[in-house]
């Protein structure tokens, strides 16, 4: 593959790899707020902290990754 096309896959592949971080960090957060609700029964009030960490976490990671690709082009 040359130019264009390869340059098109990379950029896909970043796309990809923003869509999972952040959709992973939130269902992490969200599982272990759920599995914490129910053994101590605070239902519904961890899993919903846990929505809030995970995507922060999520958002956290894609922040990290683009600027390591950014300090990587420079």
């Amino acid at each position: 593959m040359e130019g264009p096309q390869k340059e098109g896959y990379r950029d896909l592949g970043i796309v990809i790899r923003v869509g999972i971080d952040l959709v992973a960090g939130t269902l992490l957060g969200t599982l272990l707020g759920y599995l914490l609700d129910r053994a101590l029964g605070t239902k519904p009030w961890l899993m919903v902290v846990g929505i809030f960490l995970g995507t922060i976490a999520g958002f956290r990671n894609i922040f990290r990754y683009l600027n390591d690709l950014e300090n990587k082009r420079n």
